[in-house]
């Protein structure tokens, strides 16, 4: 956004847009609060309009205002993309009253929902608004409850359909757990954790831009301060075995959780609770207590965010291997490119370092490296490519001999992402290429 942020200090003393804002101390008297908020999953950053005048420019999905003062009575709310209006309606503005105003649904349907809140800021009690504006949920059933109370039968909020709003209502400062589950029945979808209240606000569920759950929770509270999202409580954690040539038992938190994993799958990404999670890989069939050391750890995952855990290095070099981490991309949104982030996980001495050279299909390797000098354990990063069909080549350093066979023919798709893995020790080099989409 380019100039959202300080458009609620600059324009609360401004009477420059055609009479809408006013400085004066008898403000309140003749106008009203209004803010507003995109929750539109699909729409672009827009630009936002009163009676003709735009007072926000680039606001993004899941962006909102502090509340602003507008001049009461009926204001054209307008939403532009690129200076082209896509959405109009008028809304009536009573001096003194308080209001915020949603723009949700699929940007093909996109509609504004507009909440009067003046009851509830002004009469002295602390009061949650709960908004249902996710259209990936579906009807949801809401459980409010204390964050380590089990999830109750009977939810707060029941069979509560996509549009739709409620406020609880006297609720008492502290710590509270919201949980969303299927309006049909089955597991919880969204997990926020341990949430504080201490005043008025309004939590609105929205499509999630990260990790695991379809929802993420926007916090809007009554001040000035920013919204604050609220991802849900998980992680998601992939593991790729690369230790050649072993099949391994996984362990996560002191339990089971693969058996028989064999070398070159991987699992899929898992949903765990974020935090610090322990992960120790053994031979099969002889117990956590036999775990390699250099392969065990702990993680420390955040909430929202996606992992893809490496298990790598050569079973005759078991001191040498190594487990590597890095945090995914699930999503990207373009037209025109995709991105690949390549990794180097191969034990073999002479694949360390390596070149890796990226060029059209069938083209020849020339030049310089697009990466050079990439040891054992480490990673490119995401890096966009335009759309096309590529070749990477892994070549021991200094050369251009492709060392690892079949990373050519590489389709890259508008929006696709992918992790390719270097695998494999002197006896042979293999690669591994996974999608990270979500």
């Amino acid at each position: 956004m380019k100039t959202f942020v300080a458009l609620p200090v600059l324009l609360a003393g401004s009477v420059m847009l055609a009479g809408c804002f006013d400085g004066d101390n008898d403000a309140a008297e003749v106008n009203a609060s209004v803010r507003i908020l995109h929750a539109s999953p699909d729409a672009p950053a827009v630009d936002i309009a009163v009676d003709g005048d735009v007072i926000l420019t680039g606001v993004a999905f899941q962006q909102g205002t502090g509340y602003l003062s507008l001049a009461a009575g009926q204001r054209e709310v307008s939403i532009l993309v690129g200076g082209t209006e896509i959405l109009s309606e008028v809304f009536a503005l009573d001096a003194g009253s308080s209001y915020s105003i949603i723009a949700q649904g699929p940007a093909a349907s996109l509609a504004l929902k507009p909440l009067d809140e003046t009851a509830r800021r002004s009469n002295g009690t602390i009061d949650v608004t709960v908004v249902h504006a996710s259209p990936a949920a579906g009807e949801v059933d809401v459980s409010v409850t204390a964050p380590s109370d089990t999830l109750p039968t009977t939810p707060t909020l029941d069979n509560v359909p996509f549009g739709a709003d409620a406020t609880l209502e006297s609720v008492v400062g502290g710590d509270y757990r919201v949980r969303v589950t299927p309006g049909a029945g089955g597991d919880v979808v969204y997990d926020s954790g341990t949430l504080p209240v201490a005043a008025d606000v309004t939590a609105v569920a929205v499509n999630s831009t990260k990790g695991a759950s379809p929802v993420s929770l926007l916090v809007w509270a009554d001040s000035d301060t920013p919204i604050t999202t609220v991802l849900d409580d998980s992680a998601e954690v992939r593991i790729v075995h690369a230790v050649d040539a072993v099949t391994v038992d996984v362990y996560a938190g002191g339990a089971l959780l693969l058996e028989d994993f064999a070398y070159q799958t991987d699992t899929g990404y898992v949903k765990v609770k974020s935090g610090a999670l322990d992960v120790a890989v053994a031979p099969a069939d002889q117990g956590i207590g036999n775990a390699v050391a250099s392969l065990s750890g702990t993680l420390d995952l955040e909430r929202g965010e996606s992992y893809t855990v490496i298990a790598a290095g050569d079973v005759n070099k078991l001191p040498e291997t190594r487990l590597i981490v890095l945090v995914d991309e699930r999503e990207f949104n373009s037209d025109t490119e995709g991105k690949v982030r390549l990794v180097h996980a191969s034990s073999a001495s002479a694949a360390d370092p390596v070149d890796i050279y990226v060029v059209a299909s069938g083209a020849a390797v020339s030049g310089d490296p697009a990466f050079a000098d990439v040891v054992f354990g480490q990673d490119t990063g995401y890096v966009s490519l335009p759309a096309a069909t590529y070749d990477a080549v892994i070549a021991a350093d200094g050369t251009t001999a492709p060392a690892v066979p079949n990373t050519a023919g590489l389709a890259i798709g508008a929006g696709d992402i992918f992790t390719g893995i270097a695998i494999g020790d002197a006896s042979g080099l293999d690669a591994i290429v996974l999608d990270d989409r979500r």
